[in-house]
């Protein structure tokens, strides 16, 4: 049996190293900051989640916070620039490298990436 985006980014672990990589990132970046109404929330372990469950491993995002239109709702308040936008695609790509998740789950993701952060602007902009 082959394994898993999750298995191969390193399971549970993998994921709250990547998301605790980002955020830190974001949460030292003046642009950034305003997206994020309380930096003291748990961003870190619900990104984590919602990384797991993409990746492939338990789908405890969607038990704990209602999944992908959980998602959407979060984002529609924020009105995300372009800056942003893209500021966020790089510091994913950058924790993603600084994480060292192998290239092949770097690969699978990076388009994700991309979309996800486009989807989530389009939807702070006008809803879903």
């Amino acid at each position: 049996m082959s394994e898993t985006l999750y298995e191969l980014a390193g399971g549970a672990a993998g994921m709250q190293r990547l998301a605790s990589i980002f955020y830190r990132y974001v949460f030292n970046d003046p642009l950034m900051v305003p997206l994020f109404e309380n930096p003291d929330d748990d961003h870190v372990g619900r990104m984590a989640l919602f990384l797991g469950e993409y990746f492939g491993g338990p789908r405890e995002h969607t038990k704990q916070r209602g999944g992908f239109y959980t998602a959407v709702a979060v984002h529609q308040p924020l009105s995300i620039s372009d800056a942003q936008r893209d500021r966020w695609i790089n510091y994913m790509m950058a924790a993603c490298e600084e994480a060292n998740l192998p290239q092949v789950v770097i690969d699978a993701f990076t388009p994700f990436i991309y979309s996800g952060a486009h989807a989530a602007q389009r939807n702070s902009r006008n809803g879903f």
